[in-house]
Formats: structure tokens, C-alpha cells, sequence
């Protein structure tokens, strides 16, 4: 049985009221759910309604609010299925972060120490700073485009969710108020400075990822719905 386009609305519409929102995790889910459907009704001859809601009872345990609040925020519930990729994302964005900050930081650290020379520094500073203003540049470019969009998916969620922090700390550090290489002779201020400047560039690149991720999605939809 090929389902059709009611019955697969009402499969988006039991979707939304158990709080799967995100329209890329939801068209995954339709059409798991829709296959299932059509196999089910293949093997028992059983109207569409009855099927239905036997599918989605093997699908409760992934549609329970469930929350990772050390990871997520405290406050944060959504299905299982949403919160659950949603902790595996950020496990993996904050240990990729963890390497490149720390070998970037590294490598500049070396950089300075072998040559010592005061142009260098200034160039390495100078090009951290003007890459830390581009980046909030785009960062709000990129808000202003995305701000009355329709399509609501796990990539906004997340870009929005940093948008507030990534653009204060930008400024911050593009203007010269939190130093990038500061002279101290402290090396622990002089490698934690450097190490929230390098953090703040690889959360601004991780923003404009799942930017034009939901870019790419929405093109996607809008070529599957002509």
C-alpha cells in the first residue's frame, strides 16, 4: 500500500504533537515511519489508523522527552531521538574543538618563541583580530538572512543557540578589549588568552557550518515540494 499525501500528513502531524519540531529530523522520520507503514500493511490487512498507531507504539521509547543538561543546558527536553543526536553533536564538536584549539595554540606558541620578533607577533595578532571581526560580520549577516525562516531545523537551533555569545565575545576580541598575545610573562595568561581567541574562531566556523547546512536542507525541501 503506497501511502498518500493525507495520510503521510497525519504521520508529520502525530510527529509535531510528540515534539519532533525540526523539519530535517521529521522528513527522516516520515519516511521510516511511512515505510513501515506500507510494510505493515503489505503483510496484514488492516486500515491505515489501527497500523498507525502500532508503528508509532514501537516508536514511544525515541519520542520521550529526555533532556542532557550537562551538555544541553539545564531546561532543555525534546524526544529522545532529537535530544539524543543533539548531546552526540556537541560531544563531538567540543572534542574536534579540543584538538585544533590546543594544537593551534601550540603552533603560535612556538611561532613566537623562536623568532621573537615583535613584527611577527603583531602580524599573528593582527590577523587573529580581523579574523575574529569578519567572523561576527558574518556571523550577523548570516542572522539576518535566517531571522524570518520558515524552515526549522536542527542546524538553526544551533546557530541561533550560540549567536548572542559567539557576537559579544567577537567584539571583545576584535576591538583589543580581551588581548590575544599579551606580553605578561605569565605563560598561563599568555596560552588561556590565546586559547579563548582560537575557541571563539572555531565556534564562529562550527556556526557558519550549521548555517549553511540549513541553507542546503531548505534547497533541498524546496526542490522535493516543486
Amino acid at each position: 500500500m503506497k501511502l498518500t499525501n493525507h495520510q503521510l500528513t497525519i504521520i508529520e502531524e502525530t510527529l509535531v504533537l510528540n515534539g519532533v519540531v525540526y523539519d530535517d529530523i521529521k522528513l527522516e522520520l516520515i519516511d521510516h515511519i511511512a515505510s513501515e507503514i506500507e510494510a505493515e500493511a503489505f503483510s496484514e490487512a488492516k486500515p491505515f489508523e489501527i497500523i498507525l498507531t502500532k508503528v508509532f507504539d514501537k516508536w514511544k521509547p525515541q519520542l520521550k522527552p529526555t533532556s542532557h543538561n550537562l551538555l544541553l543546558g539545564y531546561g532543555f527536553l525534546a524526544p529522545k531521538i532529537i535530544s539524543d543526536k543533539f548531546a552526540d553533536d556537541k560531544k563531538k564538536e567540543l572534542l574536534v574543538a579540543g584538538v585544533t584549539v590546543c594544537m593551534l595554540t601550540v603552533l603560535i606558541l612556538l611561532i613566537k618563541s623562536k623568532f621573537q620578533s615583535p613584527s611577527i607577533l603583531s602580524g599573528i595578532v593582527f590577523v587573529l583580530q580581523t579574523t575574529c571581526v569578519l567572523g561576527a560580520l558574518l556571523i550577523v549577516s548570516a542572522r539576518l538572512f535566517v531571522l524570518k525562516s520558515k524552515t526549522k531545523t536542527t542546524y538553526l537551533f544551533w546557530f541561533n543557540k550560540s549567536f548572542s555569545l559567539i557576537l559579544l565575545y567577537g567584539l571583545l576580541i576584535g576591538s583589543g578589549f580581551f588581548p590575544i598575545l599579551v606580553t605578561n610573562e605569565n605563560l598561563e595568561i599568555r596560552v588561556g588568552s590565546l586559547i579563548v581567541a582560537l575557541t571563539y574562531l572555531f565556534l564562529v566556523y562550527g556556526n557558519l557550518k550549521f548555517f549553511y547546512k540549513h541553507l542546503q536542507f531548505k534547497k533541498k525541501l524546496s526542490i522535493s515540494n516543486t
